[in-house]
């Protein structure tokens, strides 16, 4: 999440919800501390997002594409690991598959981010109470390379295994959770509520969060990673609307936290992004900049995510078929001229002028920036300083400006924990980047079959 995805954010949920988010509203708490944070990773400026959550999950810089692994192939020791040998009990909600890189960072260790066999493996082998997102297939023997059934070993394990909205709702909270909602990834939160099935099958990320805070309440101490992560794929395929929606998502889990937080003083919530992607922005249109709110609330007439949209374009038998699935899926009447401008893309036949911004995706979200007036850099990470709030016991230590490896430092001073990882000095700019360890393609596809 990009500052600019924030901002935006903000002003679609005026729009939609009457109010602005309740992440910014916290600004004015006055117990509520605020900070920048720098969130490179140990070999380039701009982070992926196993690197960045490594920086949490080890207090230690890695290379873009690794899990709490130094280059020497040392494996650092996680804030998971070290919290469950203090007693604490651990969980892991998140609207991407529960494998994915921003959860894997606090538990796992893999010298391959895209290693997500060995992250499930890990997640049984290391005990993580709650695990809660997508990502069935990773634990199927159907589609494991060893054919283990993972959820099998869990159930005896003790584990409830789950795979439906009703049966989280119902799950005994004296047992260790596995909920896999998905295949892939949860579906964008615009298409959930598009679709009824979706919508009573697939929990939301505020339900699952609200159902692990259930469970975990029971706690003396714990530690929960809440990850809104449909957030970055949406700004990796230059689609704002989407990516509206799952901000708006998130801050309705953040709500939960919250009300927790107020019945629970004693608990410490942080809240933040490990990167930014794509840096979306609310261009000045028309004279005196006059159209950009009304283009701005276009955003409203979008149907659905842009992997749904492209799957019909990419049928698109004509300019005009073209045309008109845009307007009925956008509410955007596209000219043709405009059209014909974006059809070579369809065919991976277009050219741009900068690389970054070469692919249907990013092509159909420059197109879609003269209906909502909102526009993008590119459809990669870049190095922001991210934002970062605290509200709780311990906020003291999360002000000003951070280096991300700091939090797993506090994290573990607040605990009373006393470890410290080795790090590896930072290395030339030099590979993998970003790009390169992250299939940022498989985002613009919909792959999001929900379970039965």
């Amino acid at each position: 999440m990009s500052l600019g995805t924030l901002t935006c954010a903000d002003h679609f949920s005026h729009l939609t919800r009457q109010r602005g988010l309740t992440w910014l509203q916290l600004y004015h708490h006055p117990a509520a501390y605020s900070a920048w944070m720098n969130m490179r990773s140990l070999n380039s400026l701009v982070t992926d997002s196993s690197a960045a959550s490594s920086s949490w999950g080890s207090g230690s810089r890695v290379v873009n594409g690794a899990v709490n692994e130094l280059p020497d192939g040392r494996d650092l020791r996680t804030l998971y690991q070290l919290l469950a040998e203090a007693g604490w009990k651990r969980g892991l909600v998140t609207t991407t598959e529960i494998t994915h890189a921003t959860p894997a960072g606090f538990a796992a260790n893999t010298g391959k981010r895209d290693d997500a066999e060995t992250i499930a493996t890990q997640y049984l082998e290391r005990r993580v109470e709650v695990l809660l997102g997508g990502g069935q297939k990773f634990y199927d023997p159907a589609k494991r390379k060893d054919k283990r059934d993972l959820r099998a070993q869990s159930r005896a394990r003790g584990y409830e295994v789950m795979s439906s909205l009703w049966q989280l709702a119902s799950a005994p909270t004296d047992k260790p959770w596995l909920g896999l909602f998905a295949e892939s990834h949860l579906p964008f939160t615009l298409d959930q509520r598009a679709d009824k099935r979706k919508l009573l099958t697939v929990p939301t990320l505020a339900a699952m969060t609200r159902a692990a805070l259930s469970k975990l309440q029971r706690e003396s101490h714990f530690i929960l990673q809440v990850e809104g992560g449909r957030v970055d794929h949406a700004c990796h395929n230059c689609d704002a609307a989407a990516a509206m929606h799952d901000q708006i998502a998130f801050d309705e889990a953040l709500e939960v936290c919250l009300e927790f937080q107020q019945r629970e003083p004693e608990t410490l919530l942080v809240i933040t992004t490990d990167h930014a992607t794509a840096n979306p922005g609310l261009n000045g249109m028309g004279d005196a900049y006059a159209k950009s709110p009304s283009l701005f609330a276009n955003l409203k007439l979008v149907r659905c995510s842009f992997p749904e949209i492209t799957g019909r374009l990419g049928k698109a038998a004509s300019v005009a078929e073209i045309r008109k699935i845009i307007r009925d899926s956008m509410g955007y009447r596209v000219t043709e001229e405009k059209a014909r401008a974006f059809e070579p893309f369809l065919k991976k036949k277009g050219k741009t002028a900068f690389d970054g911004m070469n692919s249907v995706t990013a092509q159909l979200g420059q197109l879609l920036a003269n209906h909502t007036g909102i526009s993008w850099t590119g459809g990669a990470h870049t190095a922001d300083y991210v934002p970062l709030l605290a509200i709780g016991p311990g906020t003291e230590r999360f002000r000003g400006f951070l280096e991300n490896v700091e939090v797993f430092r506090h994290y573990l001073a607040l605990a009373e924990v006393d470890y410290r990882n080795p790090e590896a000095p930072l290395m030339a700019e030099s590979g993998p980047s970003a790009s390169a360890v992250e299939d940022v393609a498989a985002y613009g596809q919909s792959d999001t079959a929900v379970l039965a």
